[in-house]
């Protein structure tokens, strides 16, 4: 009898890479909308320019290697839409473009391909614009929570996916289906909320866009969480500690969020091999 090995994500209970890239993908076009009716065309031609910076290299990379063509499965249309919500709206074209080149073509490709890369790639790719592009990275503003109305369009959005919070709703949909797992969302909010109001700053300045993406799209992304139940909830809480410290002690807890999401991919593997149950039958390490 033959055995695949592959590395994650593995297919279960009949859910494919196909329906998990794609339901993600429909789940963030209303967020999408809302991005385009508050910013206009500068937004809708960012979110293009991602996913057409995405496609072309992923085309390009497999046709070059005479792999086989793999656009079908989405991977490469929602990582293009995912890296495009990361920018401000006011970036040239070519920002989320040259993203999606990078995030697509090195962080994805040059570590193997779909589920072999240690980093999500578009919060490597987030870390990639900010640091070749510093000034333009810097969003015009900062979402505040300041009411209830802002949830449904937040005006003073710095990042393409602050413009409606609630426009993530559909998330709830992913969670039922056991797309996205909830151990990792709800730990990662839990922690972070209970953080937050022991340090004592607002959490107004918490539950904004980009921060409910890093929650329920980025930190669940399963080539880069552990697979173990325990992992899982060590992971989100690792993630809820790395936001808030950065955030505190910047101020600054979008930032925080990427740039706790990215240490938490790195210490991902470490708690996945520390949290692997025993074999029944088996000898302790």
């Amino acid at each position: 009898m033959a055995f695949t090995v592959s590395p994650p994500p593995h297919i279960k209970e009949g859910v494919s890479v196909k329906k998990l890239m794609w339901s993600r993908f429909i789940v963030l076009l209303p967020l999408c909308l809302a991005s385009i009716y508050l910013f206009g065309f500068p937004a809708l031609g960012n979110l293009v320019a991602g996913v057409l910076g995405a496609v072309f290299i992923e085309l390009a990379i497999q046709k070059a290697f005479k792999q086989k063509v793999t656009l079908g499965d989405g991977n490469a249309v929602y990582l293009g839409l995912l890296i495009a919500l990361m920018v401000p709206p006011a970036v040239p074209f070519w920002l989320p473009f040259i993203g999606a080149v990078f995030g697509v073509g090195v962080v994805k490709h040059a570590f193997g391909g779909l589920g072999s890369y240690m980093f999500n790639p578009a919060l490597a790719t987030w870390v990639f614009l900010k640091l070749s592009w510093p000034f333009l990275m810097v969003p015009l503003s900062v979402p505040q929570l300041g009411s209830l109305s802002d949830l449904i369009l937040e005006t003073g959005a710095g990042f393409l996916a602050d413009a409606s919070p609630i426009a993530m709703i559909g998330v709830l949909y992913l969670i039922a289906r056991r797309y996205i797992e909830w151990r990792i969302p709800l730990m990662y909010l839990l922690t972070t909320v209970v953080l937050v109001v022991v340090l004592g700053d607002p959490l107004s300045y918490i539950f904004t866009g980009s921060f409910l993406l890093g929650v329920f799209f980025i930190a669940t992304e399963t080539s880069t969480s552990p697979i173990t139940r325990n992992g899982r909830l060590i992971y989100g809480v690792a993630c809820g500690v790395l936001t808030v410290v950065y955030g505190y002690f910047t101020g600054n807890y979008i930032e925080g969020t990427f740039y706790g999401l990215l240490l938490a991919n790195a210490i991902s593997p470490l708690i996945e091999r520390s949290t692997v149950p025993k074999p029944f039958g088996g000898v302790e390490a």
